[in-house]
């Protein structure tokens, strides 16, 4: 059985410079724009993640 994925949804407001460089990577990647905020969004929560373990570890 095939897993399910749920998506939600999410507006923000970007300043114009974060939007092109967005943009920028998107077609230069050959990807949307939501993909290329996923995986910063992804990069940065699993940062958070580790220095809240290593914090916890200290």
């Amino acid at each position: 059985m095939k897993k399910r994925f749920y998506t939600r949804p999410v507006s923000v407001t970007l300043p114009d410079e974060m939007f092109k460089q967005i943009y920028e990577i998107a077609e230069k990647g050959e990807i949307s724009m939501s993909e290329v905020i996923r995986e910063a969004i992804q990069e940065r929560l699993k940062s958070t993640n580790n220095r809240i373990q290593q914090s916890k570890g200290d």
